[in-house]
């Protein structure tokens, strides 16, 4: 595969990376980006070409990954001259937005699908030193599901498929995991400042916390690494954290609350818990 990169950002620029260092039968044939600064500096950082226009990568690759904002794929797929296209393969990679978009691309010979990296790129230059453990979520026409495959699992990668219908239910999944988690950490390091800790000491004290229920949770399941006041059906703390919380955090306790209780129903199910657990339920919907 000679793959061109349509977009340099930290997507894009990391994919390049993680495929240069890791794959000796595919070649990265270079990038084009609007801005062409952030392709040269892409290309040079992964030992290849930037490219002026738009339809010299085209020419010169015979994959093509587009790698822009999800609401700028489309805007790509116009751009491209269609009479380039037979025979190539060309993806996106967004985790939200199906193959569908590149209208009539079987009219013009090309193989379409969408590939999306289950991982969040924080950094251009730093986030392909930690791909190598990621799933890639694949959809498309069947020869570009082989060729892709075949990429990815050379590199060592797990690729799994998904019904192109599924993608925004699945990347729903995938944001609350990753990107959620994270604004629920940001709302417990300002509580801790609250009471007296400093940004960094709030940060230390969460990190065993959180990580170690990870993995408990990741190792086994969540129903046997959940502890707490929902699961011991503690209705008076419970009640005590509502009191103290602002409104906009006891939303999101609640909400929150309101699966956990469904989890701890899971774990401890009998008589002496369904009193205590329907107390806290009706705590939780107030």
């Amino acid at each position: 595969m000679k793959i061109g990169i349509i977009g340099a950002g930290r997507a894009g620029c990391s994919i390049g990376k993680y495929i240069t260092v890791n794959s000796d039968l595919d070649t990265l044939t270079g990038f084009y980006n609007r801005s062409h600064q952030k392709a040269v500096e892409a290309a040079d950082f992964c030992n290849t070409t930037a490219f002026d226009t738009l339809e010299e990568l085209v020419s010169a690759s015979n994959t093509l990954f587009i790698t822009v904002n999800d609401s700028q794929i489309k805007n790509v797929w116009d751009c491209i001259d269609k009479n380039l296209l037979e025979n190539k393969i060309i993806c996106h990679f967004s985790g939200s937005i199906s193959s569908d978009v590149f209208a009539d691309a079987e009219s013009y010979g090309a193989y379409v699908g969408s590939v999306h990296p289950v991982y969040a790129f924080s950094n251009r230059f730093d986030s392909y030193k930690n791909m190598n453990g990621i799933v890639f979520t694949i959809e498309g026409h069947p020869i570009f599901l082989d060729k892709i495959s075949e990429l990815f699992s050379y590199n060592g990668n797990r690729v799994c498929f998904i019904n192109k219908n599924k993608k925004p239910l699945y990347h729903a999944a995938a944001s609350m995991a990753s990107n959620h988690l994270l604004g629920l950490l940001n709302m417990s390091v300002e509580i801790l400042q609250e009471c007296g800790f400093s940004k960094k000491e709030a940060y230390r004290f969460l990190k065993p916390l959180m990580l170690n229920n990870l993995n408990s949770a990741f190792d086994t399941d969540v129903e046997s690494a959940l502890t707490g006041p929902i699961e011991r059906g503690d209705l008076n703390t419970v009640i005590h954290h509502l009191e103290v919380l602002d409104d906009h955090q006891k939303d999101i306790y609640k909400a929150l609350g309101l699966e956990i209780l469904d989890i701890a129903q899971r774990k401890n199910y009998n008589k002496a818990d369904v009193q205590k657990y329907s107390q806290v339920k009706k705590e939780l919907l107030k």
